[in-house]
């Protein structure tokens, strides 16, 4: 169902550092606190990352494991327990690689 592809870890670690910051992006966008490129660029990445998770987990799930993937939320304090830990972990992972193709990193 999911591709098994290995991710480099320097780019691992870049899709969860976007992900943690996906919250404070959503921020600027709501209070049109910063210059208009700014809150365009914020805008973009966080269609970019929910898109690419909503793919793989669809929208209920979308939201929560952007957030887990950004605080590195293991399965153990999961709010997604209705899933195995194997789907969990694999749907996590597709979705870490999702991301990084739809930003075109990969």
């Amino acid at each position: 169902m999911y591709s098994e592809e290995v991710m480099p870890k320097g780019l691992e670690n870049l899709v969860v550092g976007l992900c943690a910051d996906y919250g404070r992006r959503g921020q600027i966008i709501k209070r049109r606190s910063a210059t208009y490129g700014v809150i365009m660029q914020c805008r973009f990445l966080n269609y970019k990352i929910y898109n690419a998770a909503c793919q793989i987990a669809g929208d209920a799930d979308a939201e929560v494991f952007i957030r887990e993937i950004g605080e590195r939320v293991g399965y153990s304090r999961s709010k997604l327990s209705k899933l195995s830990e194997i789907d969990y972990k694999k749907r996590k992972a597709a979705i870490k690689r999702n991301i990084a193709k739809e930003l075109l990193l990969m």
